[in-house]
């Protein structure tokens, strides 16, 4: 995914800077309120890449794309995980090419301890994280350093390309299609996390799924410019440290915390049930109740009652005054933030078709 510099520097350098509300639609206003200080964001991450790849060629790590350079920057790996589509990428030569393969596709699923903005490859696993969603030539699966160098050596012999940069230097890539099913293989691998806290918590396990979907599409690795973290895309100062009151723990989680996938499901997971029994308390339809609990979690529980009524009592009697159907189309087309409104929808959407797969 390219995106401005702008942004890049906020995620890059200062992802605290977005500050303290559960609402967290409002990314624009993140970046009007801060450009004053971006003049001041000369970090060597960003500086780098732009040297060495020249304008409008910036790729950084985002909820659903898992970015990493190596090489000195002058290498870089790049899943889309909502698109399925893997491209290793070089300015060196295709030995570093190759080496960025094999690394790629043995990559682990432990995100704590991996700086995606510092030059380095991801350590090679024996539990590649990519196993199932990716293929060889021969349809097999990629488990081990000899059937990732051969599918390395087969990608550069067969399907090499090249493209210009605008600086003048030429890249050579290659790009390999994940699996059609790659979404829900990597959705089965969280399964077990999903379940205890849907029980514990009494929480659909639709809901969690069709969330983690539409936060990070199972990207393990998932960060945001507004500094949500992990699979559930918690954001630390604000639900996360709601969390750890709930839990009796002072302070907010750590980036370490919610990278590991069972702590992150479960922080998630907490963050709905206070959705539910504190901050929406009162809304009786139970359909209802899951289209505000959708919205809230992306915009905060306040941001959903304002769509009804500045007072939130008022807002908890309209809302029960309604069906269903009259709140979805209202938190669909009235939320003032066209980022909240499209969530609802594809987290609709995406529980619908966890719940048809049971």
């Amino acid at each position: 995914m390219k995106i401005t510099l702008k942004k890049l520097l906020i995620l890059a350098i200062v992802p605290f800077l977005y500050a303290c509300s559960s609402d967290r639609a409002n990314y624009d206003d993140v970046f009007a309120k801060d450009t004053h200080g971006l003049d001041l964001l000369t970090g060597q991450f960003s500086q780098n890449i732009d040297q060495i790849w020249g304008v409008n060629e910036l790729l950084v790590a985002s909820r659903k794309d898992y970015v990493k350079y190596n090489d000195s920057y002058y290498t870089r790996s790049h899943i889309s995980f909502d698109e399925g589509v893997i491209t290793i990428e070089t300015l060196s030569d295709v030995n570093r090419l190759h080496s960025a393969i094999v690394h790629t596709l043995l990559m682990g699923s432990d995100a704590r301890g991996i700086d995606l903005f510092a030059s380095g490859d991801t350590p090679i696993s024996s539990r590649p994280f990519l196993v199932g969603q990716v293929v060889n030539n021969y349809g097999q699966a990629i488990t081990d350093v000899n059937v990732a160098n051969n599918f390395a050596t087969y990608l550069i012999q067969n399907k090499l390309q090249q493209r210009r940069l605008s600086n003048g230097r030429t890249v050579q890539f290659v790009s390999i299609q994940m699996i059609a099913n790659h979404v829900n293989i990597r959705a089965r691998k969280y399964l077990p996390f999903v379940r205890k806290a849907a029980r514990q918590y009494d929480i659909d396990e639709s809901l969690i799924l069709g969330i983690m979907q539409t936060e990070s599409s199972f990207n393990p690795y998932a960060i945001s410019y507004a500094n949500a973290i992990g699979l559930m895309q918690v954001v630390p100062h604000s639900a996360g440290r709601d969390v750890f009151k709930m839990k009796g723990r002072s302070g907010q989680p750590s980036k370490s915390y919610l990278f590991d996938p069972a702590q992150n499901v479960d922080a998630g997971t907490s963050y709905l049930w206070l959705l539910r029994n504190e901050y929406l308390a009162g809304i009786q339809n139970p359909t209802s109740m899951r289209y505000a609990m959708i919205s809230a979690y992306n915009s905060g529980a306040g941001a959903v009652l304002r769509v009804f009524s500045d007072d939130p009592d008022e807002a908890i009697y309209l809302i029960n005054k309604m069906q269903p159907e009259q709140i979805y189309r209202i938190l669909t087309t009235s939320h003032p933030s066209a980022q909240a409104r499209n969530y609802l929808v594809k987290v609709d959407k995406a529980q619908r078709s966890y719940r048809r797969a049971r």
